[in-house]
C-alpha cells in the first residue's frame, strides 16, 4: 500500500514539470502549482531537504493545505466515522496525516527521471473534479494516477488518489475496517500512533 501511495505522491511531485498555471478555480492548476512549489524548494536547496525534519516541514507547509485531510479521513473510516467520538476523529486525522506525510517524503526521495502526461480533466459533479495523469517511466510501463478533488469553500483540495483504478481511500478503508472490527477504534489509533512514533523517534 505504501508503494502505491508513494507512486501517486510522486505523480503529484512530477506535475510540477508541466507549465505552471495559477488559477484558484482550476483543479489541474492547483495540482501543478503545489508540485512546482515543492520542486523549486528542492532544486534551490536539495542538501537541506536530505534532513527528514526539513523535508516533512516542507510537505506540511506546501502540500497539506491542498489536501482535504478531514474529508479523506472521514471517507477512509466510512461507517466507523459516525460511531467515533470527536476526540477519536481528531486523533485519527492527526495520525493518518502523519502517515501521509511520511509517504510523501518517501516519494520525494524516489524522484528520478519520470515525466508526467496530463489527460483532459473530468467534472465529477458540482464541486468535484478528477485530474487525470499518467506517469511515464523510462524503464517500465506508464502508470495512471487520478487525483480526485473537491471544492467546499472556494478552494480545490485533493481527497483521494486512484492508481491504476485502485483508490487510496477504499484500500485504507478495507485495511482499517478489519483492524477496528478486531481491536476497536482505540486499537487502530494505537497502531497508527505506535507506527508513527517508531518512524519519528
Amino acid at each position: 500500500m505504501v508503494t502505491r501511495i508513494a507512486t501517486a505522491m510522486l505523480g503529484l511531485l512530477l506535475a510540477g514539470t508541466a507549465c505552471l498555471t495559477t488559477a484558484a478555480d482550476d483543479p489541474t492548476a492547483v495540482v501543478r502549482e503545489t508540485a512546482e512549489r515543492v520542486l523549486d524548494s528542492l532544486r534551490t536547496d536539495r542538501s537541506r531537504y536530505q534532513n527528514d525534519q526539513a523535508l516533512f516541514g516542507l510537505v506540511r507547509e506546501v502540500v497539506f493545505p491542498r489536501l482535504d485531510r478531514e474529508r479523506t479521513a472521514q471517507w477512509v473510516l466510512g461507517a466507523n466515522w459516525r460511531t467515533a467520538t470527536p476526540a477519536q476523529r481528531e486523533q485519527f486525522i492527526t495520525e493518518f496525516s502523519d502517515l501521509l506525510l511520511r509517504t510523501y517524503g518517501t516519494a520525494l526521495r524516489q524522484y528520478d527521471s519520470e515525466k508526467l502526461n496530463y489527460l483532459p480533466a473530468l467534472a465529477a459533479g458540482e464541486g468535484k473534479a478528477t485530474v487525470r495523469t499518467e506517469i511515464i517511466r523510462p524503464d517500465g510501463p506508464k502508470v495512471s494516477v487520478d487525483y480526485l478533488l473537491t471544492n467546499r469553500s472556494g478552494e480545490w483540495k485533493v481527497y483521494d488518489i486512484v492508481i491504476e483504478n485502485v483508490s487510496m481511500v477504499v484500500t485504507y478503508r478495507s485495511e482499517y475496517a478489519a483492524i477496528i472490527k478486531r481491536d476497536g477504534m482505540d486499537g487502530l489509533l494505537k497502531q497508527l500512533a505506535d507506527r508513527n512514533h517508531s518512524v519519528n523517534s
